[in-house]
């Protein structure tokens, strides 16, 4: 029961690390447009998009914020903070309960 433990706090992270790609990808139009359009970096913003949109449009009431000439969406910022947390906790009453 340890090792189901392991594979979520594995699973959080990969997909805490997915949910950073994606914002540094969603950026990518403003540094560099001709690197943003490659094939590759779209392909991998697709394979982003689809494992990752669903739990940010659940963070999307949170108001951007006016940064210089531009507007930052906390919205993932907002989500990696609430899947650590929540994550965490989960993981901590998950090994609590099987004494790991």
């Amino acid at each position: 029961m340890a090792t189901v433990v392991q594979v979520l706090a594995a699973f959080l992270q990969i997909y805490t690390l997915c949910v950073l790609a994606w914002a540094l990808i969603s950026w990518l139009p403003m540094i560099s447009p001709s690197l943003a359009y490659n094939d590759t970096v779209l392909a991998i913003r697709k394979f982003l998009n689809s494992i990752v949109e669903p739990y940010i449009r659940l963070f999307r009431f949170v108001p951007p914020v006016r940064f210089g000439q531009q507007m930052l969406d906390l919205s993932a910022l907002v989500a990696i903070i609430v899947l650590q947390i929540g994550g965490n906790l989960l993981l901590n009453i998950l090994a609590s309960a099987v004494g790991a």
